[in-house]
């Protein structure tokens, strides 16, 4: 099963030139968003930075930036160029990014968990029609989370696979936290990219002439507009590979500890309870991505998706509701401190708008059978610890890597 999984995936990930042409209509960053403030167009063969780097091929795409494999004319070598909006700095929305990755470069040459971060190689700007481009290269690296999952049946990864993953996470936590005193703010599945030495080798070796995209793009004028395509070397079968590791990428709303960048943050489904209530907020915010994270890893499915049905729209309430039905009570401490509790909670410290769910704790709704009934216990220890509705009861990174599911064979 697991390599049917991967016949699947492997077309769109292999940089073979074997790969079908596709001619139907795809979506990737909004189009009405190149404009003045927002991306740079950007076609296949363009020069940067003085000639520096020529783009070959797109990677993907984000709500600040668009990511491209270049060549680095110079050294020959293949990077990655993530270009940002215009309107990322000298405007009213500048974001710390790059103070953040230069602070990571600084710090990071001997960490343990240094090495789990997709650090900053070189910047420059670029000038374009829709304003001043700051541009990050960073090293290319293989797919995401959301497409590597996608290998396996159920799209739960090996629990031997989840246990390393979730260990160079929380190396990669530590490290941002304890070192660097940076909240990454929106871990997720796709911010998660893959690396083995076949992946490394075929970045490092391949002609530039292998990376020719096979998709088309749109039509002119709008001929910078493509699909994305991640990459990974057709030489290796990821779904057997062992060799994996992973780098947490992505810190365009990161913030620092003592100065954060905005107050609504991380990804919809995964926001933590202290984030919709208004409280105060820290790094414990990235614990509680990284255990509903490493859940939907393993079970293949998401704790919270904040809807009341299955056709209804998100709405904070019910995501509220979920929690409590799955975790308890919100903390009174918690809503005690939490600005925005009145507009949920009643002064019963009960929810306003009536839960439809039942109690359901995570024992109840953890479905993978790969998890045996022995190392279910230690695997449900290690979640709950994460995903404590009162973020004073979330451990450190440190103390989350001395749990006894990573430890166990």
């Amino acid at each position: 099963m697991l390599s049917r999984g991967a016949s699947r995936l492997k077309p769109t990930l292999s940089w073979s030139s074997k790969q079908p042409a596709q001619t139907r209509a795809f979506s990737e960053e909004a189009l009405s968003r190149y404009c003045a403030g927002g991306y740079h167009p950007v076609r296949i063969g363009d020069v940067f930075n003085g000639g520096k780097y020529r783009v070959l091929r797109k990677l993907g795409y984000g709500v600040y930036s668009t990511v491209w494999l270049a060549c680095d004319l110079k050294t020959k070598q293949h990077v990655a160029l993530k270009i940002l909006t215009s309107e990322s700095y000298g405007s009213e929305h500048d974001t710390f990014e790059l103070d953040i990755l230069r602070h990571i470069r600084i710090l990071g040459t001997s960490h343990r968990g240094a090495n789990h971060v997709l650090g900053l190689l070189d910047e420059f700007e670029h000038r374009g029609p829709n304003g001043n481009h700051m541009c990050l290269v960073v090293k290319p690296m293989g797919p995401d989370m959301t497409k590597y999952r996608r290998l396996f049946p159920k799209a739960r990864i090996p629990l031997f696979m989840v246990k390393k993953i979730a260990t160079q996470l929380l190396l990669a936590l530590e490290f941002l936290h304890d070192k660097c005193g940076i909240i990454h703010t929106d871990i997720k599945p796709q911010n998660i990219l893959l690396e083995t030495p076949a992946i490394n080798k075929m970045f490092e070796c391949a002609p530039s002439e292998l990376f020719t995209p096979q998709l088309p793009p749109l039509a002119q004028p709008n001929d910078f507009y493509r699909p994305s395509e991640q990459l990974s070397s057709g030489e290796q079968d990821l779904a057997t590979a062992t060799d994996i590791s992973i780098r947490l990428a992505d810190f365009g709303t990161a913030s620092w500890v003592d100065k954060h960048l905005a107050d609504w943050i991380q990804p919809q489904m995964l926001r933590a309870p202290e984030v919709i209530l208004g409280a105060q907020w820290d790094s414990k915010v990235d614990i509680w991505n990284v255990g509903l994270v490493i859940w939907e890893l393993a079970e293949g499915s998401l704790v919270f998706d904040g809807t009341w049905t299955s056709t209804a729209p998100y709405t904070a309430e019910a995501h509220l509701a979920q929690m409590e039905a799955v975790l308890g009570r919100m903390p009174k401490p918690l809503l005690a401190r939490s600005k925005d509790k009145d507009r949920f909670f009643d002064h019963e410290d009960k929810l306003l708008s009536p839960s439809t769910f039942p109690p359901s704790p995570l024992e109840r709704i953890s479905q993978n059978p790969q998890i045996s009934a022995a190392e279910k216990t230690s695997f449900l220890e290690f979640i709950q610890s994460m995903v404590k509705l009162d973020p004073e009861e979330r451990p450190s990174a440190s103390k989350l890597l001395e749990a006894q599911w990573l430890k166990s064979a």
